[in-house]
């Protein structure tokens, strides 16, 4: 008997853009198609973050399920999800190690042609095919998988009502005229086809399918408005938040710049006080200048002087030496002569005697 549950997918702890990414409106289908289904074998084709991956494993641990699922992936993007880096896988990886690790999740890094080989026919309860959008490339995915769905099984499509106009629904149109199905519109639309058989497709309907599939639609409606609204919330908050924030900030920075303005006059004062002293001490300098300049003036007229006078020195020294040796010569004349007088007084003492 299918169950409508409110499940709670822990992959958003680490991951809140799941609860916005195009898929999550089939979160909670896809949980309890599992729940229901009890599949042994899901492939998933094209996963990104694992949006429903992630729905899909929620629903396998929850149950208690031994139900292997594989998500097939270059996690390198497309022109429809864009290109990105390592950090997708990465945090795919981290999720199921945190989360699921003991369920049986496999991450087949691979194209889905490559991974072809690793499936026998007849072998997957639920095909899950997401990858690229266009018209040729889910026709190619639809007609290669095939064969490995069984008899009974589900193939799933997302995107069968873009908004983008994509070759997915046109094929939607195509294929949903030639095989039993359900479909959804929300959430870019996501198609149910039973194109091996109509058994579960026809015990579904008698379990009012279609209606419960209402329930999705309008409860996927329902969340995401609450989650715009919630967020607008948060955002009105976070603004407040910010806003307060924002006044603390500019009561801080007012101070701040207060402080900074008492330094900032500090400094203009002890500029104007340095260049007061600056041209005091210039006004000296250049009064040390002048007297220098003076200084050095008498300084030259000094040595001028005394060279002068050393000169003088020099002249009167030699004439000094002149006339001492004058004086001596004239002292020997002298001599001379008192010698000759005392000669002459004594011959004319002994002439009267």
């Amino acid at each position: 008997m299918w169950e409508i549950s409110a499940p709670k997918f822990e992959a958003d702890l680490l991951n809140e853009k799941l609860r916005v990414a195009p898929w999550e409106g089939h979160r909670n289908f896809a949980y309890d198609l599992v729940r229901y289904l009890r599949p042994d074998v899901i492939v998933e084709l094209g996963s990104h973050y694992g949006c429903s991956l992630f729905s899909f494993a929620q629903a396998i641990k929850d149950a208690n399920l031994q139900t292997i699922l594989y998500a097939v992936d270059t996690w390198k993007g497309d022109e429809h999800a864009g290109f990105y880096g390592e950090e997708v896988i990465e945090l795919v990886i981290k999720t199921c190690e945190k989360f699921f690790r003991n369920i049986n999740i496999r991450l087949l890094r691979k194209t889905f042609d490559e991974a072809l080989q690793d499936f026998e026919d007849n072998s997957v309860d639920v095909i899950h095919i997401d990858g690229l959008h266009t018209y040729e490339a889910v026709i190619h995915d639809f007609y290669t998988w095939l064969p490995k769905l069984r008899n009974d099984g589900i193939v799933l499509f997302h995107d069968i009502h873009s908004f983008a106009d994509y070759g997915s629904d046109y094929f939607w149109k195509e294929i949903s005229s030639q095989y039993p199905n359900f479909s959804m519109k929300h959430s870019w639309g996501l198609g149910i086809l039973f194109p091996k058989g109509d058994k579960l497709y026809r015990k579904l309907l008698d379990e009012n399918f279609t209606d419960k599939l209402q329930i999705y639609e309008f409860k996927a409606r329902y969340e995401l408005e609450s989650i715009k609204t919630n967020d607008l919330s948060l955002m009105v908050e976070e603004r407040d938040k910010a806003i307060r924030g924002n006044e603390k900030m500019i009561q801080e920075r007012d101070a701040l710049i207060s402080d900074q303005n008492k330094i900032i006059e500090g400094l203009r004062h002890q500029i104007a006080t340095l260049e007061s002293e600056n041209r005091n001490r210039e006004k000296e300098i250049q009064e040390r200048d002048a007297l220098i300049t003076d200084q050095n003036k008498v300084i030259e007229r000094l040595k001028h002087q005394i060279a002068t006078l050393e000169l003088e020195n020099h002249s009167n020294g030699k004439m000094i030496q002149e006339r001492d040796t004058l004086i001596s010569n004239q002292n020997a004349i002298i001599e001379v002569l008192r010698n000759r007088v005392a000669s002459l007084e004594a011959e004319k003492n002994e002439a009267e005697s």
